[in-house]
């Protein structure tokens, strides 16, 4: 993949966290777990699925001559989510990574040396 080809819908991506930028919210990412293939295709009953978003979004990651979201390809990457808070409150996101990230547990593949660990079992 050119990086042409992946990025010329790549700015759908951008409008989910473009607004705490502009806004200056403070803003914490933390790995989740690992894209697998087998679990996270598209499949006909999700499509067919109620509340998906934006179509123009949805058509862009999905369904697009190139599709930035391809399971295959993006085997063993992190999955993560954002955490967002008010203005002036980096402290409280920082915490909220703290409780998310230990009810999540320690055993998904994070931390030190653990990159080592995924790319050996891929």
């Amino acid at each position: 993949m050119t990086i042409r080809s992946g990025c010329d819908n790549f700015s759908a991506l951008a409008a989910a966290t473009i607004l705490y930028n502009v806004l200056d919210h403070p803003a914490g990412c933390l790995p989740v777990t690992y894209v697998d293939p087998l679990k996270d295709q598209i499949t006909p009953e999700w499509t067919a699925g109620p509340g998906h978003g934006s179509s123009y979004l949805e058509s862009g990651v999905f369904y697009a001559k190139t599709p930035l979201y391809n399971p295959t390809r993006s085997a063993g990457m992190p999955v993560g989510i954002q955490i967002v808070g008010k203005k002036w409150e980096e402290e409280k996101v920082v915490e909220m990574m703290k409780v998310v990230d230990d009810a999540l547990g320690k055993d998904r593949g994070f931390g030190p040396g653990s990159w080592k660990a995924q790319s050996r079992s891929s």
